[in-house]
C-alpha cells in the first residue's frame, strides 16, 4: 500500500534476532500518499489491514505461528491506534518521547511496505536519534533505564532476591537482562552510539557487534575491551538460543531441571554432559557477567567521587567576595543556573573553580561572569552532563570566556563547539553539512561549521603558542572551504550541478591572510553567456547562505564593494564587463585593491581566465605622475578618515601610523610600479601577528600592560621578547620601516587642493 510502511525495531531491525525472538514493528503512513481518501478514515483502515497481517503471523488462539508480533515500542503505545501519520509521529518524537525511544530508533529500519516513504520519514526524524551536539545525558538516562529495569522487571525476582546480584550458581541468570547479560553489553555499545553518533556517521549501525568494532576503531573503547565483550555477546547470544530452543519458547532464563542443563551442555556444542561440565559453564558465565558488568559500570560511572578540598584551594575560597562566594558554595553543591538537580555535580563545581583559580587573577568576577555564561545556556543540563563527564574541557572553556571577548561570542551562539575537542579530526570536513537535505539545516550547520574551526584554530594559536603562519593559513582555508561548501547549497537548491561563476577574493582573502573578525571582500564572476537573472539570483543566494543571522550567527560578514562599481554596480559582474571596466573605467585605487587577489573558489577555467586578464591589465604601462597622485590622494582620505595617532605601548596594529594598513597599501603601490613589494615582509609579518593577539584578547587602543597574565608568555615568546618594552620597541622599529617606504614614493608628490582622481592614464611603455 503505497505510504504504509513498517518499521523493525530490536533485534530484527539491528539484524540479530535470536531462536525464538518476538519482532518490534512499528508502522507510519504518509496521509498525502496513502490511497484512502482521508473522509474514510485513514487510520482506521490501516489499522485494520495491520491486524491483519497480525492475523497472518500470528494467530489468535492458535499454538502454531510464523513470528510473534511486538507493537509496543510504537509511541503511546497503551492509548494509540497500531499506526499514525508520519506528522504525528515527528511531533511526538521531537516533543515528548522519552529517552528509550531514541534507543529503540537507533536500530529501525524499514523493512515492509512503501520504502521511498519510510527511508524519507528515518531521515527526517535522524536529529532525534542523533544529536549534533555530544549529549552525555543518555549515559545516565540508560543507567537510570537500567537500574528500573533490574529493582522493577518481574523476570529479575531471583537475581533481586539473592544476596549478590551476580552468583556462581548459573542457574535463574536472566541472559538477557540479568547483570553481566546481553543487555548490558547492548548498552555499552548503544550508550555510547547515541554520544558520539551524532559526529561519527561509522557508529550509526544497528547491530551490537559491528558497533562495538566501531567504538574500538574510534578508540572510545579499548580494543582489547571490546574484542572480549564481542566474544561474551557471542556466546550469551549461543546460551540464549540454547534455552529457547528446548521449548520454543521467549525465555532468557537459565533452568534448573538437570534433564534441561544437559541438553543445554549438548545445544552448546560441549562433549561431557556431566556434572563437571555443568561446572565448567557456570564458572564461564561467572567469568563473563564479572567482565561484562565491570565494563559496563566504566562506562556508566558517572564520577562520584567526594569533594576534598586542598589547602591552597581552601584558601582561595575564603579570600572570595560576598556575590562570588555564594557562586561557588552553590557550585560545590551541585547548583547550577537553570538546573532541576544537582546529582552529580559536585565535582564539577570543583574541578570548575579550580581552573578559574588557575586562569584568572580576578577570580571574583571570573566567577560570576562564568555563571552569567551557564544562565544563558538554553540546554543547561545537558552541556553541564558534558563538562562533567569531561572535565578537561574545562580548559579549553575558561580561559576564553575570562579573556578573548571574540571567543565569548562563538561559545554564546554555539556552547557545544568544545566538544571538538573531544573527537578531533585530521582536517576540515564539510561533508557533514551535506549529511541534511534540508536547506534551513544546512545553513545551520555552515555556521557551526565555521564556529568550530575558528575555535579550534585559536585555541592551538593562544593555548600552545602556535605561529601567526600558522593560524593564518588555517582561517584563509576556512574562509575558502565555506564558500565552496556555500556554492554546492545553491546550486542544490537551485538544482544546478554546478554554478557557472568564479569567486574572486579581495584584501585578507587576496593576501590569503585572513585574522580573526575579518569580513570576506569577494567578487563573483560569470561567464558572458549567463543569463543575467540567473546570475543576480545566484549572488542573492549566496549572500543569504553566508550571512543570514540564524541561532548560531552568520558565517561570514560580506564585502562586495571592491566590484566593479562598488556599490553601484551590479551584484553579478560578467568576466567581459570585469576586463572591460578595469582596462577602460577603472581608477588607479581600484588596482591597487586588485593587486592582492586570487581565485578562491568556483569555475577553475573561468577563474583563470579572470586572473590571466587581471594579470595582463595591471601589467600594462601606465601614467606614473597620475598614480602617485591617485594613491597618495587616496591613502591621505584614508588616513583621515580611519588613521590614528596612537603611542607605541598601545595596540593598534592596523590603523596607526606606519600599521598594517599603510604597510600593504603601499606594498601594492609598489608592486604595480614594479619596484620591490618584498621589502614590507617583514613589518607586515610582525603587524599582523600581532594583531592575531589583539583581536583575540580585544586589545585594540588598550596598552600593552592589559595583556592578561594567563597568555603574557605566550605573546612573549611569540615576538621573542624578554618584556613588553620589547614588544613596544619593535611596533617603533617598523611603524618606522613602513612610513620611510611610503616617503620614499610619495615625498616629493604635491597634490592640488582639490584634487580628484580620474580614470586611469595608460602609456605606450
Amino acid at each position: 500500500m503505497p505510504g504504509l510502511f513498517i518499521l523493525g525495531l530490536g533485534k530484527l531491525g539491528g539484524l540479530d534476532l535470536n531462536f525464538s525472538s518476538d519482532v518490534d514493528l512499528i508502522a507510519y503512513y504518509d496521509p498525502h500518499i496513502l490511497p484512502v481518501p482521508e473522509h474514510m478514515g485513514q487510520s482506521y483502515v490501516v489499522n485494520k489491514v495491520l491486524k491483519a497481517m497480525g492475523q497472518i503471523l500470528k494467530p489468535r488462539n492458535s499454538p502454531d505461528f510464523i513470528w510473534r508480533v511486538d507493537w509496543r515500542l510504537r509511541p503511546e503505545s497503551s492509548a494509540s491506534q497500531l499506526s499514525m501519520s508520519i506528522e504525528k509521529a515527528q511531533d511526538f518524537y521531537f516533543f515528548r518521547a522519552l529517552p528509550w525511544h531514541r534507543l529503540a530508533l537507533m536500530k529501525a529500519r524499514v523493512i515492509a511496505g512503501d520504502k521511498e516513504t519510510g527511508g524519507a520519514f528515518l531521515n527526517q526524524i535522524t536529529p532525534f536519534i542523533w544529536r549534533q551536539n555530544l549529549d552525555f545525558r543518555a549515559l545516565d538516562e540508560l543507567a537510570h533505564l537500567k537500574s528500573r529495569i533490574n529493582l522493577e522487571h518481574p523476570a529479575l525476582r531471583q537475581q533481586r532476591a539473592a544476596p549478590q546480584p551476580i552468583t556462581p550458581d548459573a542457574i535463574g541468570f536472566n541472559v538477557k537482562l540479568g547483570s553481566g547479560g546481553i543487555r548490558e553489553i547492548e548498552f555499552i555499545a548503544n550508550a555510547q552510539q547515541l554520544v558520539w553518533g551524532g559526529k561519527q556517521y561509522e557508529l550509526r549501525t544497528p547491530n551490537t557487534l559491528a558497533a562495538l568494532q566501531q567504538l574500538a576503531a574510534l578508540d572510545h573503547l579499548d580494543t582489547a575491551a571490546a574484542e572480549k565483550l564481542s566474544e561474551c555477546y557471542i556466546y550469551l547470544r549461543r546460551l540464549e538460543n540454547a534455552i529457547q530452543m528446548l521449548r520454543n519458547e521467549q525465555t532468557h532464563i537459565v533452568p534448573s531441571a538437570d534433564e534441561d542443563r544437559q541438553r543445554i551442555i549438548t545445544l552448546l556444542g560441549e562433549a561431557e554432559t556431566d556434572e563437571q561440565s555443568w561446572q565448567n559453564l557456570c564458572a564461564r558465565i561467572l567469568d563473563i557477567r564479572h567482565f561484562v558488568n565491570a565494563e559496563f559500570e566504566k562506562v556508566f560511572d558517572a564520577g562520584d567521587a567526594q569533594v576534598s578540598i586542598s589547602a591552597d584551594f581552601a584558601g582561595d575560597l575564603k579570600a572570595l567576595g560576598p556575590a562570588a562566594k555564594d557562586v561557588a558554595q552553590q557550585w560545590l553543591e551541585g547548583a547550577f543556573p537553570r538546573l532541576k538537580t544537582r546529582r552529580d555535580f559536585q565535582v564539577l563545581g570543583q574541578a570548575l573553580l579550580e581552573q578559574i583559580f588557575k586562569s584568572s587573577a580576578d577570580s571574583n568576577g571570573a566567577i560570576v561572569r562564568i555563571n552569567q555564561f551557564f544562565s544563558a545556556l538554553s540546554r543547561s543540563e545537558q552541556y553541564l552532563h558534558l563538562l562533567a563527564r569531561k572535565p578537561a574541557l574545562l580548559d579549553a572553556l575558561i580561559p576564553p570566556l575570562l579573556y578573548s571577548p571574540h571567543m565569548t561570542v562563538l561559545l554564546e551562539q554555539s556552547p557545544h563547539i568544545i566538544d571538538v575537542f573531544l573527537s578531533p579530526t585530521s582536517g576540515m570536513d564539510t561533508g557533514f553539512i551535506f549529511q541534511s537535505d534540508d536547506y534551513e539545516t544546512r545553513l545551520e550547520r555552515l555556521r557551526r561549521f565555521v564556529n568550530e574551526n575558528l575555535f579550534i584554530s585559536y585555541t592551538g594559536f593562544m593555548k600552545t603558542g602556535g605561529t601567526a603562519d600558522v593560524l593564518q593559513t588555517q582561517l584563509t582555508a576556512l574562509a575558502d572551504m565555506t564558500i565552496e561548501a556555500a556554492l554546492k547549497i545553491v546550486a542544490e537548491d537551485l538544482e544546478l550541478e554546478q554554478l557557472p561563476l568564479t569567486v574572486l577574493g579581495l584584501g585578507k582573502m587576496g593576501t590569503s591572510r585572513m585574522a580573526p573578525l575579518s569580513d570576506i571582500d569577494l567578487v563573483f564572476i560569470f561567464e558572458d553567456a549567463v543569463d543575467p537573472d540567473l546570475s543576480q539570483k545566484i549572488v542573492r543566494r549566496l549572500r543569504t547562505v553566508l550571512t543570514a543571522k540564524l541561532s548560531e550567527g552568520i558565517a561570514y560578514e560580506l564585502d562586495m564593494r571592491l566590484r566593479p562599481s562598488g556599490r553601484s554596480g551590479p551584484p553579478a559582474v560578467k568576466l567581459s564587463s570585469f576586463a572591460d571596466h578595469h582596462k577602460s573605467r577603472a581608477h588607479n585605487w581600484e588596482h591597487i585593491a586588485l593587486a592582492h587577489s586570487r581565485i578562491v573558489a568556483g569555475d577553475k577555467s573561468l577563474g583563470q581566465a579572470v586572473l590571466d586578464k587581471r594579470d595582463a591589465i595591471l601589467a600594462q604601462p601606465r601614467e606614473k605622475e597620475q598614480f602617485l597622485k591617485d594613491a597618495k590622494s587616496m591613502w591621505e582620505l584614508i588616513e583621515s578618515q580611519r588613521v590614528t595617532d596612537t603611542p607605541l605601548d598601545h595596540f593598534n596594529s592596523k590603523l596607526r601610523p606606519g600599521g598594517l594598513m599603510q604597510a600593504e597599501y603601499t606594498q601594492n603601490c609598489y608592486r604595480l610600479l614594479g619596484m620591490d613589494a618584498a621589502l614590507f615582509e617583514g613589518s607586515i609579518l610582525f603587524w599582523s601577528k600581532l594583531q592575531l593577539w589583539e583581536r583575540l584578547l580585544g586589545l585594540t587602543s588598550r596598552p600593552l600592560t592589559d595583556i592578561p597574565t594567563f597568555y603574557k608568555d605566550n605573546v612573549l615568546a611569540q615576538f621573542g621578547a624578554e618584556s613588553l618594552s620589547d614588544i613596544a620597541a619593535l611596533q617603533s622599529k617598523h611603524a618606522i620601516r613602513v612610513q620611510a617606504f611610503y616617503d620614499t614614493l610619495f615625498s616629493k608628490v604635491t597634490l592640488p587642493r582639490q584634487y580628484e582622481s580620474a580614470r586611469i592614464l595608460w602609456t605606450d611603455g
